[in-house]
């Protein structure tokens, strides 16, 4: 594709043009000044023969002057005011009075006026007779006066023309300078700029007058030319580097131009481009939406004849066949008017490797990598079509959500390599269990979700169900280990308990953690109670976190008693809730909710500072404290650490042997690098550590070993049975001498009856806690039961 090139036209020398523009306009000067002078000449000529014709009408007005004044005084002689010698001596006073410089006045009184009357210099005069008095009166004047100042006048008018001639040249040159001289620039700039040279600059910009308009103007013109100068070397530049193939297709569908990209795209040569049907360049199946995508009328009917190019119409994944094979081609088509003339112009791209990604990315993005089944997204969608096949056929169908149990400590213990291993064979049992017709999907880290299709009741589910659950019963070789996993699930049908993808999976969910709570490796369905609850534990969460910030929780204290003696030796700091409207709530309702949820972290933090301030508050009244236990949770303990729990007691300013921090046998486990890394850290600050509800969990004496606590506390459920089952009795006595064996002290929870206060001191368990001993009080009560026990001392 080539760009064309514009002709120079043949222009006049702008400076010659200009320079005789300047010659003329100074010649036209002095041609002027001299026609000036020219036309002077006789005009003086008239103006002297004017003066000297006003002299001569003077004079005769004076004469005339003369005859009416002899003629009144006549007029008094005749009527006797005036002698007649006194008027004509009058007369002759008035006469002399007249006859004032330039003019002379004289009275014959003969009546006659002499040839030769004042000499040859008067070359202007008058005469007339008083024919009553006989006399003449004549009047002459000179014009010697008007000779002097005519001369001068015309001298002076000489000078001044000569003046203007000498002025005329300079004044010429400033003028040509000045006004013809920016003419000039401008004309040569525009020669210039005609001649295609943009890089110019446009003198006289600056200026405040015409030339500075259109000098501005021109320069308008110089940026626009240079703007599309510049723009179409670009365009050509960029049509022949541009990745993408261009083709210009005129309104016949032949091809007009192309950039070499086009070229390299069809494999074709250039010359066989040129003049071919555009359409015929792809393979067959899709010739007819080429040709199609060429004659779309909305495509055409968007551009208003001379706008420019209109909508753009796409077509993607269009073959090209070559001589080494065949690509994929997307296809853009812009409809583009020109002087009325249409044509198209056509974008193409090699989309051939972008599709082979995508298709990768779409499998990626719908699969898990890691086994190799649907992801979340995936199973979604899929559930849509299920759920749209139910409807249609009236079918119902059931989804299974499977948790795994001990995959965290797997993967902590083992590390991720296992945990993807024992993802892999999960998914490998759980595939051959279920029909070919279901679809397996991993969901999350260790949650995997079953579409069990056309299912006709519950119990075709909990059949599939319990074949999963069975496919479990044989332990999964990690790392030359022997693992058991024991999954839970939770079933949920269509349309039975939703209707809806994610409401399908979400009661499944629901079914599942309610599995989970029954101890888990088995199912469950979902029940309509299942989803309030957890309704309720959202909104709990919710009041929870608004009770702290109101204040409305509050520690009660139990005692810890001597057998011995009945002495008090410690407290254990519970936590109520007193909820405005409700009354007490049971911890047993609210603290699993704070646990899921994190809550209890920061609820945590402010029961340990809350016992603190106590201990702090009785310090100060004089009271000697005991020690106060406070029950750690395990995530409290995974998200703290020694030093976090070591601050909150240095705040109130106490010693670390006045706190002691309850912990259970799972809190331990669930992270026991961290555990032992925080417990060995508080042992070595001073601060007591007392595992609580000990023989529920992992209860073994080299696990013992391995934990720096300082207490060990019974289980209730252990105490609940002593003296009268005698399997209780085995565990309680042996808790007892493992305890004495590692040196630890022993703590007895829930002692209520006298029977087992004497069973325990009798095994050497001395410290008890129940309501034998002692409810729970609030902190004023426990002040009480302080101060009683320093009277005791005392």
């Amino acid at each position: 594709m080539t760009t064309g090139h514009r002709q120079r036209p043949d222009t006049t020398t702008a400076a010659g043009t200009v320079m005789t523009l300047r010659r003329k306009i100074r010649w036209l000067t002095w041609i002027g000044l001299i026609g000036c002078l020219m036309a002077a000449i006789p005009a003086l000529y008239l103006l002297r023969n004017g003066l000297i014709t006003e002299r001569e009408r003077l004079t005769h007005a004076l004469v005339e002057s003369a005859h009416a004044m002899l003629g009144e005084i006549n007029t008094a002689i005749d009527t006797g005011a005036v002698a007649r010698d006194e008027g004509q001596g009058q007369a002759r006073l008035a006469l002399r009075a007249l006859g004032r410089d330039p003019f002379h006045v004289s009275v014959f009184t003969d009546g006659l006026v002499p040839e030769g009357w004042m000499g040859e210099g008067h070359s202007v005069r008058a005469s007339i007779v008083f024919e009553p008095w006989g006399w003449a009166v004549a009047a002459a004047s000179g014009t010697d006066d008007l000779d002097r100042e005519f001369a001068a006048e015309a001298l002076a008018f000489v000078l001044f023309i000569t003046v203007l001639l000498v002025l005329s040249w300079p004044l010429s040159v400033f003028l040509s300078e000045h006004v013809l001289g920016p003419i000039e620039a401008l004309s040569e700039s525009m020669e210039r700029l005609t001649g295609g040279q943009t890089g110019i600059d446009i003198p006289g910009r600056d200026r405040q007058d015409e030339f500075g308009a259109m000098a501005r103007a021109m320069e308008y013109f110089r940026q626009a030319a240079e703007a599309l100068i510049e723009r179409d070397e670009r365009l050509f530049g960029i049509m022949n580097n541009v990745g993408e193939a261009i083709v210009l297709v005129g309104e016949d569908g032949l091809v007009e131009e192309h950039n070499p990209a086009a070229v390299a795209l069809f494999g074709v040569p250039s010359v066989q481009l040129d003049g071919r049907r555009f359409a015929d360049l792809f393979a067959g199946e899709d010739r007819e939406r080429v040709a199609r995508l060429l004659g779309t009328e909305a495509l055409a009917g968007t551009v208003p004849v001379g706008t420019g190019s209109g909508r753009t119409e796409r077509a993607d994944e269009l073959g090209i066949e070559r001589e080494d094979g065949r690509v994929e081609a997307s296809l853009a088509v812009s409809c583009l008017d020109v002087q009325g003339r249409r044509s198209y112009v056509c974008a193409l791209a090699d989309m051939t490797e972008r599709l082979r990604h995508e298709r990768e990315l779409l499998r990626l993005a719908t699969r898990d990598r890691l086994t190799g089944l649907p992801n979340r997204a995936l199973v979604e969608s899929l559930l849509d079509s299920s759920i749209e096949r139910a409807r249609r056929h009236g079918r119902r169908f059931a989804v299974l959500c499977l948790d795994l149990s001990r995959f965290k400590l797997i993967t902590d213990t083992l590390g991720h390599h296992a945990g993807d291993l024992l993802l892999q064979e999960v998914a490998s049992r759980i595939v051959v269990t279920v029909r070919a017709s279901d679809t397996v999907g991993r969901i999350g880290t260790d949650d995997f979700a079953v579409i069990l299709d056309e299912v006709g009741d519950t119990k075709e589910a909990e059949i599939a169900a319990q074949r999963i659950l069975a496919a479990f019963e044989e332990p999964v070789l990690l790392m030359e280990t022997e693992h058991y996993v024991r999954p839970s699930i939770g079933i949920a049908l269509f349309p039975d308990h939703a209707d809806s993808a994610q409401e399908l999976i979400r009661s499944a969910d629901t079914a599942l953690y309610a599995a989970k709570r029954a101890g888990g490796n088995r199912h469950a369905f979902f029940r309509k109670e299942l989803a309030d609850q957890a309704h309720r534990h959202l909104a709990l969460d919710r009041d929870l976190r608004a009770a702290l910030a109101q204040g409305e929780f509050q520690l009660h204290y139990q005692p810890k008693v001597s057998l011995i003696d009945q002495s008090l030796e410690g407290f254990e700091a519970l936590l109520r809730w007193d909820k405005p409207g409700f009354g007490m709530i049971s911890p047993g309702e609210f603290i699993p909710v704070a646990e899921d949820t994190g809550f209890i972290v920061p609820l945590g933090d402010w029961v340990l500072d809350e016992a603190c301030r106590q201990l702090r508050d009785w310090l100060d009244r004089g009271l000697e404290p005991v020690p106060v236990a406070v029950n750690i949770s395990p995530r409290h303990l995974r998200q703290r650490s020694a030093e976090d729990f070591r601050r909150i007691i240095d705040r109130h300013r106490l010693s670390p042997d006045l706190v002691e921090l309850e912990i259970t046998e799972g809190a331990v486990m669930q992270d026991m690098d961290h555990a032992l890394t925080v417990l060995a850290a508080l042992k070595a600050m001073g601060i007591r550590v007392a595992v609580d509800d000990f023989g529920t969990g992992h209860s073994s004496l080299s696990y013992l070993k391995r934990l720096p606590v300082t207490t060990l506390k019974i289980d209730r459920s252990f105490v609940n049975g002593v003296p009268s089952e005698r399997e209780d009795n085995g565990i309680v006595s042996t808790i007892i001498a493992m305890a004495d064996m590692l040196g630890l002290d022993v703590v007895a929870e829930g002692v209520e009856k006298q029977e087992q206060a004497n069973f325990l001191r009798h095994h050497n368990c001395t410290l008890v806690q129940g309501w034998l001993t002692g409810r729970p009080v609030p902190a004023g009560q426990a002040a009480d039961l302080l101060t009683v026990r320093l009277r005791r001392t005392a």
